[in-house]
């Protein structure tokens, strides 16, 4: 018989995207533009995460936060803010990415 290993979760990114993980029981990390802050916190917690869901604008200030990210052994999922997807409606964007990564129906 396998045996399912429950993973923890990592939201990072801005406190709106943070919100949204932590409404989902995720734990977060509240981006505030200082990369290596960041890269030594994901450091300091190796092992403890199986999936990471990042802001794509994290990704794109902190180049080398991917990288990082990229060495674990976990579920890296990129997501964009709301910001960047003006054309589309960001409530459903996120109910439906909450719903596809984490597996809950959340309401936002």
């Amino acid at each position: 018989m396998t045996a399912i290993k429950e993973e923890k979760v990592l939201v990072i990114g801005d406190p709106a995207i943070c919100l949204i993980g932590a409404a989902a029981g995720s734990d977060f990390y509240i981006f505030r533009d200082n990369c290596e802050e960041l890269l030594n916190y994901i450091r300091e917690n190796i092992g403890i995460y199986g999936v990471y869901i990042v802001s794509r604008n994290v990704i794109n200030k902190c180049k080398d936060i991917s990288s990082e990210l990229n060495k674990l052994d976990a579920l890296i999922v990129i997501i964009d803010s709301p910001e960047t997807l003006k054309k589309i409606k960001p409530k459903e964007y996120y109910e439906e990415l909450m719903m596809k990564y984490v597996g809950m129906k959340i309401n936002l």
